[in-house]
């Protein structure tokens, strides 16, 4: 009888964490992956003359992504050519000037971002901000994540715009930091695919609100 009476005892407190654990994790949201775009280009018009790159490889810095004719003459004989560089280490995410086509100038002939940089971008309701702080620990899972990738809540973006629509007024968005340990993972996902997170406000006890940091 005793046994049984505390392997009760022991299962009841089991429930009762349980119940506590799921209470501290606080579904923040759908949030996006967001990237830095760096965009490659020449300050001339010019023609996209070989290409270089691919959507989705990996470039390191100084990599030659393509090869383009610039249309004005250089000294008024010969047209000149260049080579179009990647400035920093990257994942090619769109080709915007095909070969054969004239690119204008300033615009953009190949975009990339650095996959170190990305973040995770959600907009949570002002009253559910309340219970964050900066530095909290959140989950993300979603496409492409065989387990939960954890983040840290590194800032919330001020509203800017006061025009907002009725349904983003009264939200601001966080941004989550991936673990730097989760490099290898990020590299492999797409900026703008949707994940789920949820945040586990027992962690950074004592530190900034994340209201207060708007």
């Amino acid at each position: 009888m005793l046994i049984l009476l505390a392997a009760a005892g022991a299962g009841g407190n089991h429930v009762v964490r349980q119940r506590l654990a799921e209470r501290n994790m606080v579904d923040a949201g759908t949030a996006v992956l967001i990237a830095e775009p760096i965009a490659v280009g020449s300050a001339d018009a010019a023609v996209v003359t070989d290409m270089l790159a691919t959507e989705r490889s990996s470039v390191s810095a100084g990599a030659v992504l393509a090869t383009i004719t610039l249309t004005a003459d250089g000294d008024g004989n010969t047209r000149r050519v260049q080579k179009l560089q990647a400035p920093a280490a990257g994942i090619v995410t769109k080709i915007n000037v095909p070969p054969g086509q004239i690119a204008r100038a300033g615009e953009p002939i190949v975009t990339l971002y650095d996959p170190a940089e990305v973040a995770f971008a959600v907009d949570v309701p002002l009253e559910k901000l309340r219970k964050f702080r900066l530095g909290m620990t959140a989950y993300v899972t979603g496409p492409g994540l065989s387990s939960r990738m954890i983040s840290t809540l590194e800032k919330v973006e001020p509203k800017v715009d006061a025009g907002q629509q009725a349904s983003t007024a009264d939200k601001l968005t966080v941004v989550l930091r991936p673990d730097p340990a989760a490099r290898a993972t990020v590299r492999t996902l797409v900026p703008g695919l949707q994940f789920a997170v949820v945040v586990d406000t027992t962690t950074a006890v004592g530190s900034t609100p994340a209201v207060n940091s708007a």
